[in-house]
């Protein structure tokens, strides 16, 4: 297996960890001060965990045919804005998610971009 694969993959995972946790983390030192402790922290957590999963599958699952392919990358940048800003203006990561791989899939297959 070539190095540069598992370096990325080990890299995605300290940073996929670090994104999930890191809020529990800071919210929970933050609240320690304050007397009011409900679940606030947890619901911004687990709304964090949702698209730092995304991300890092999406890091995951494009380095290979990017590095193979480097002429569609341009597929794989629309499928990420797509994703994002679909994610970032609904709050509903199944739909984003299902749509930027739509719009992956379409670039991908029928418009020949070569950089």
């Amino acid at each position: 297996m070539n190095l540069e694969i598992i370096l990325v993959g080990i890299i995605v995972g300290i940073a996929n960890f670090a994104s999930r946790f890191g809020p529990f983390y800071v919210l929970q030192k933050h609240q320690q001060k304050s007397q009011k402790r409900g679940s606030v922290w947890i619901k911004i957590a687990l709304g964090s965990i949702g698209i730092a999963a995304i991300s890092s599958m999406l890091v995951v699952a494009t380095l290979p045919p990017l590095m193979e392919t480097p002429n569609k990358s341009f597929a794989m940048l629309m499928g990420f804005l797509t994703l994002a800003g679909l994610y970032f203006k609904f709050k509903q990561i199944v739909p984003a998610t299902l749509t930027a791989a739509v719009t992956y899939g379409l670039i991908y297959t029928y418009l020949p971009f070569y950089f």
